[in-house]
């Protein structure tokens, strides 16, 4: 069985990879998604991170029946076309939630005491204590959660070291539950976006909810608020929010983009990471060594699975 590891992977993870027996493992993590078409013959197994798999690559398979995607989100993977050529498609769950939540955290620090200024300041040669020796702080400043899965648990267990008040909505979310989380219930999105200072955006792309965050989102926000966005780009309404960031002084922290190029290095203009009151980074929240090696140890033990032969493969996204 030839496996293609497409992405970069943890060193750690590999080796489990290797260890598959019967298990023949190519790691080539400068392919690109214009590649992968021509990389794809007599592959079983297919392992990316970011890497875009499109029709093509199915198209041009001739032995693929399992797609890996080292990560949780499946939206660079076309998954109906892997459907229709018989290829299962299994993702990561979980594995990055401590990473993104970190990420998150360090986003809302940024916005709050202007470090990334601070830092470009300083580089150029310039001192500015009285720019930027102002901030408001966090203590009892109300934090909105959008999604309460497993990363909106992971960012309640670090707010709480701020001494931040927290509220959340999230479809499965029941007053009960959050009583006993102790963080309030928003009986929907706006009520969210009316009461928080800064709301952080932690659910997975779905056609539900695709540009959940809009212009009737933004508009409720308060004045001034802060947006957190470690998700997906297509969550959110970006030409709204760039109008919002206009219009309102609204402050974003995003780590995902419209348009994210399929490279690990490539020239990119974006008007969104462009924008001052924007701290933009370059989709990292699961780049860390330890969600790395955690992710890229459950991709292996997936593809074990399959080597078995099993006939369910877990966290397969494939409809049923």
């Amino acid at each position: 069985m030839k496996i293609l590891l497409a992405d970069k992977i943890n060193p750690v993870a590999i080796e489990a990879f290797k260890a598959i027996e019967g298990a023949e493992v190519i790691s080539n993590p400068a392919l690109t998604a214009d590649d992968l078409p021509n990389n794809i013959a007599g592959i079983d197994v297919l392992v990316v991170r970011s890497t875009k798999v499109t029709k093509a690559v199915f198209e041009a398979a001739d032995k693929l029946g399992l797609v890996i995607r080292a990560g949780s989100g499946v939206n660079t993977i076309d998954v109906a076309c892997a459907t229709e050529h018989n290829v299962r498609v299994v993702n990561c769950p979980g594995k990055n939630s401590v990473a993104v939540a970190e990420l998150a955290m360090g986003l809302i620090l940024s916005l709050e005491r202007r470090i990334p200024d601070c830092v470009a300041e300083l580089r150029a040669g310039k001192w500015n204590k009285k720019e930027f020796g102002k901030a408001q702080g966090l203590k009892g400043k109300m934090v909105g959660i959008v999604g309460t899965g497993m990363i909106g648990r992971e960012m309640i267990k670090r707010l709480r070291g701020f001494e931040v008040d927290i509220c959340a909505f999230d479809p499965f979310l029941t007053p009960e539950k959050a009583e006993e989380m102790g963080i309030r219930y928003c009986e929907n999105l706006i009520d969210v976006a009316k009461a928080a200072d800064i709301v952080t955006i932690h659910v997975p792309l779905l056609d539900s909810t695709r540009k959940m965050i809009n212009a009737e989102f933004l508009a409720a926000m308060k004045p001034g608020a802060v947006l957190i966005n470690t998700a997906r780009a297509d969550i959110v309404d970006n030409e709204a929010l760039l109008k919002a960031l206009d219009e309102k002084g609204l402050r974003c922290g995003i780590d995902v983009l419209p348009d994210e190029p399929g490279t690990g290095v490539a020239d990119f203009d974006s008007p969104l990471a462009k924008h001052p009151n924007c701290y933009a980074t370059h989709h990292i929240g699961a780049s860390t060594e330890q969600s790395e090696k955690a992710t890229g140890l459950e991709a292996a033990r997936l593809a074990a699975i399959y080597a078995e032969g099993k006939e369910a493969v877990p966290n397969c996204v494939n409809p049923a």
